[in-house]
């Protein structure tokens, strides 16, 4: 539940991060974490992807062995890895018409376009989300729905998207998730890992400050007070700053985001197998993910040698300096969007969901909801630091890009409203 003290922590993070014990041992059996580390340095590149597929393939086949034979397989396919990979998986197990695809987003955006190629290059159905169109709306009253149906308040745009697949498809599907998927393989490394709890702290809260574009937060707050204060593992075992990423934003965020509570979902790459070799590998290969891809790669060849999100729009084999390419007009085009907001970039093609800040402007849906909220929110009183007109303000007259903290604020206001209507 939202306290009014929890109201800076959500402004910061975007969710509440209360951690709750026993969430990391529940990864692997950290007792013989060191034991496996240290017999896997030993092994060479090959090898170990030899390894790798061979429990990864056991993960999937074993997980989804679980199911109900008789139901649907869905399975929301984004631009990125660990969607694919459980495709392939899927596809080794069960009838390609038992196997839906879903994909949603913006036309011409990798998450939105490349899941439907991959669909069509495995032979199963997709259907095709488009989220700025007519037939897809923001409405307030279902928004409070989905956060009500949540076990903790978070950002809810995306929440609500998400809830969206198994509420339009019904219990009689059984859904799939990637959760963990990208971080356990070694998305979330640093260059260099913190030598201490505190530096991983700090660095967390740096990197987990969700709105961007403007402070939210009252003075003299700080969110290093919202974290655990010591340690949850020896960082022999697992570094500090994944610590704080599984334990904290995994499990109290992007969970409660892409595993939708009262439908059956199963997270194959929580799997302790996959969980115990991935975590037990050098550093060195889980970095920028390099042994998960050339996983993937030899397990799945013909998914794996279409484009991925995570090569900016390119196949995994494309080489190293094509991808650097990309990479570098997306982050020229990403600063020229900050500095220069009143220009109509268009969409860019690595955009999540929707351009929360074009469609503020021009969905009069979207504009409505949130103006309704940080008025409403505005009335409670309990953010009189923020001036809340002057952002909207801002925002409309393209003078700063502005959706992150309208969001935002948005969500804290619907979040309230879904803890009013809850049984006492």
């Amino acid at each position: 539940m939202l306290s009014r003290s929890d109201t800076a922590v959500f402004l910061h993070f975007g969710y509440l991060p209360r951690y709750t014990s026993g969430c990391l041992d529940s990864l692997c059996d950290w007792s013989k974490q060191d034991e496996r580390r240290a017999a896997r340095a030993c092994r060479d590149i090959g090898a170990l992807i030899n390894d790798g597929v061979a429990i990864l393939k056991m993960a999937l086949g074993g997980t989804i062995a679980e199911t109900d034979a008789a139901k649907t397989h869905v399975v929301s396919l984004s631009g990125g890895l660990d969607s694919r990979a459980i495709l392939g998986g899927l596809l080794e197990s069960v009838d390609a018409k038992k196997i839906q695809a879903v994909t949603f987003g913006t036309p011409g955006t990798w998450d939105y376009e490349i899941g439907q190629i991959v669909a069509r290059a495995a032979g199963v159905q997709c259907e095709a989300i488009d989220l700025t169109c007519a037939g897809w709306k923001w409405d307030s009253t279902e928004l409070v729905k989905t956060a009500a149906s949540m076990d903790q308040p978070v950002w809810i745009f995306d929440a609500h998207v998400n809830r969206s697949i198994p509420d339009r498809l019904g219990r009689e599907s059984v859904y799939s998730s990637g959760f963990m998927g990208d971080p356990l393989a070694g998305s979330h490394l640093c260059k260099q890992d913190s030598i201490s709890w505190s530096q991983a702290m700090s660095c967390f809260v740096a990197r987990g400050r969700y709105c961007r574009s403007t402070k939210l937060t009252p003075p003299g707050f700080s969110a290093l007070d919202s974290l655990p204060q010591v340690p949850l593992a020896a960082p022999s075992i697992l570094c500090y700053d994944e610590q704080l990423d599984f334990a904290v934003r995994q499990d109290c965020y992007i969970k409660a985001i892409v595993v939708p509570r009262g439908y059956d979902y199963y997270t194959p790459f929580l799997h302790p197998d996959w969980v115990s070799f991935i975590l037990s590998v050098p550093r060195r290969y889980r970095r920028g993910q390099y042994l998960y891809r050339e996983i993937l790669k030899t397990a799945y060849p013909k998914l794996f040698s279409l484009p991925t999100k995570n090569s900016f729009g390119l196949p995994l084999t494309m080489p190293h300096w094509r991808r650097n390419l990309r990479r570098q007009r997306l982050r020229l085009r990403g600063a020229a969007k900050r500095l220069v907001p009143w220009v109509d970039w268009g969409v860019s093609p690595n955009t999540n969901y929707i351009d929360f800040n074009r469609g503020l402007r021009e969905r009069t849906d979207l504009g409505a909801v949130v103006y309704e909220n940080i008025h409403d929110l505005k009335k409670r009183r309990i953010v009189d630091w923020i001036d809340i007109d002057a952002i909207w303000d801002r925002h409309h007259k393209r003078r700063a890009n502005h959706a992150d903290a309208l969001t935002l604020l948005a969500s804290l206001e619907i979040n309230l409203k879904a803890q009013e209507i809850q049984p006492k």
